[in-house]
């Protein structure tokens, strides 16, 4: 597997691979230690999300549902509906604003997630 770049953030180690893809490795036991391996991580109770960055004021139901680890194709439908009503996202805390979506998901998630395209539903850009 080649790697194109490594992020850590706390916890939360981001490989962005050659492809475009991004695989989320987060650590849930409540040791501290850095991730080693994939392999490793699975039998210490860490989780790997494995997906693709969408831009979330630009991506269909079938986009977030594909791409996006732990999002349900029920609340891809709401999220495309609340950006249909509200206008496009100004930033990814809105999304808690979509009925099912929390804090704790946005947190697993937002490695995933792009804000592209922002003008909201009356911007005259």
């Amino acid at each position: 597997m080649q790697r194109n770049g490594l992020i850590r953030l706390g916890l939360i180690v981001a490989v962005v691979l050659l492809s475009g893809a991004i695989v989320l490795m987060a650590q849930t036991s409540g040791k501290n230690a850095p991730p080693s391996s994939a392999k490793t991580q699975a039998s210490e109770g860490k989780q790997i999300l494995k997906g693709k960055t969408v831009n979330i004021n630009k991506a269909t139901v079938e986009d977030l549902v594909k791409n996006v680890p732990l999002i349900t194709p029920e609340l891809a439908k709401k999220i495309v509906q609340y950006r249909k009503e509200n206008g496009d996202f100004q930033t990814l805390e809105e999304l808690l604003q979509v009925d099912g979506f929390n804090r704790e998901l946005l947190r697993r998630i937002k490695t995933f997630l792009l804000l592209e395209g922002i003008g909201g539903k009356d911007c005259t850009c």
